[in-house]
């Protein structure tokens, strides 16, 4: 696939802090415990999200974690390759080496494009698309969030048009 399990804690950790008022900086484990993600694999993702601007990250006494980005300018994309690392475009659906057009594997006409379909929804799709649905979902009452969405309530997001 084109992204796993740590590129959706990325995207919550990231939505939580693109809920915080500017320039706030919040600790690890207040976003894992906010968000339901365990603080120690958190704390691994954060390092790979500020490795690549994504956030800023602050230690000691009134440190914590912040946006290094304004949410229009993170993509879903940018959090999967900064925290899985580069991500082959020619990755198999069945996790066969040696999987391309010339040696293909039995769904790899199939899959070719929907898998870049998906990096190109993962490339446009912005981190503040996402806030600005989350923001929506709550106004009408939707349930289908996790616990982000107390935060949401509590400091909804900037619409920045």
């Amino acid at each position: 696939m084109l992204y796993g399990h740590t590129t959706e804690l990325a995207i919550r950790a990231a939505m939580y802090l693109g809920l915080q008022p500017p320039g706030k900086l919040t600790p690890v484990h207040e976003i894992a415990r906010r968000t339901g993600l365990p603080e120690p694999y958190l704390a691994k993702i954060i390092r790979r999200m500020a490795a690549a601007g994504l956030v800023r990250a602050f230690r000691g006494p009134g440190g914590g974690v912040e946006l290094g980005r304004p949410p229009d300018a993170i993509t879903l994309w940018s959090l999967a390759r900064a925290v899985e690392g580069p991500i082959a475009s020619t990755v198999c659906v069945l996790g066969l080496r040696g999987c391309s057009a010339d040696n293909p594997c039995p769904l790899h006409e199939k899959w070719a494009p929907l898998r870049d379909e998906m990096q190109r929804i993962l490339e446009e799709t912005t981190l503040q698309s996402l806030l600005l649905k989350l923001r929506d979902q709550v106004e009408l009452g939707e349930k289908s969030w996790f616990r982000i969405r107390e935060e949401l309530q509590e400091t909804p997001a900037e619409s920045e048009s």
